[in-house]
């Protein structure tokens, strides 16, 4: 039996179980509102809790049990504890445990140096936990998604062709270090939100601007620096 079959059997299971606890509803013999939903829940979860197992999903496990927890911590006796003291525990361990299981491997520390090639109108590129510099290309790019977070990362923009005058480059920042390499002759509008965070400009840029950066998005515990060469 395969991978995929083992997936079809644990869900073909969930569904017949969860059809004979309608059944049982209609006879009246469980309280639908206060059993009947929590025990449907709590299959589920255990079901994605054990793809995740299958998949070494640290993450994924953490944040199941952390929700069965929270569904049945008053049935253990541990409704004391409150629901924003049980979300900020599960956010420190997943950052805890991110660092644990970042893997090993002789590049480590290095900085990874990236040109990427693109001929789509939207580019995406993220980082965490890590040091990176991308050198963008491309003649159609018309918006860059950017999602650091936990690292530090370089882009720039002096390679790219722009068939229109601006280029949009939203930001989605957080505990990082980001540097925007940009051309003298581009010009800078800002209208990103920063939360314990800044947004500084480094050089001149000449009196005429060929195309315009419009900054978006949000910059949250992170620093963004617009660097012309």
């Amino acid at each position: 039996m395969n991978e995929n079959s083992n997936r079809n059997w644990i869900w073909g299971v969930f569904f017949i179980v969860c059809a004979v606890l309608v059944i049982l509803n209609g006879f009246g013999i469980l309280n639908l509102a206060k059993f009947l939903w929590k025990i449907l829940f709590t299959l589920f979860f255990l079901m994605v809790y054990a793809e995740c197992k299958k998949k070494n999903d640290v993450s994924g496990k953490v944040i199941c049990l952390a929700i069965l927890f929270v569904m049945w911590r008053n049935v253990i006796g541990l409704g004391f504890i409150s629901l924003g003291s049980i979300i900020i525990s599960v956010i420190l361990l997943l950052i805890g445990l991110s660092f644990l299981n970042k893997p090993e491997h002789p590049n480590m520390g290095k900085e990874e140096v990236l040109i990427d090639e693109n001929t789509d109108n939207i580019v995406h590129l993220k980082g965490a936990f890590n040091t990176s510099s991308h050198y963008l290309r491309g003649q159609s790019v018309e918006s860059v998604y950017l999602t650091p977070s936990f690292c530090s990362m370089s882009v720039y923009f002096d390679q790219l062709g722009l068939q229109k005058e601006e280029i949009d480059v939203i930001l989605d920042c957080g505990f990082c270090d980001l540097k925007l390499y940009i051309p003298k002759k581009w010009g800078v509008r800002n209208e990103a939100k920063t939360l314990f965070g800044s947004i500084q400009t480094q050089g001149m840029a000449l009196p005429q601007n060929e195309h315009v950066i419009v900054l978006k998005g949000e910059v949250n515990f992170a620093s963004v620096h617009i660097i012309r060469i």
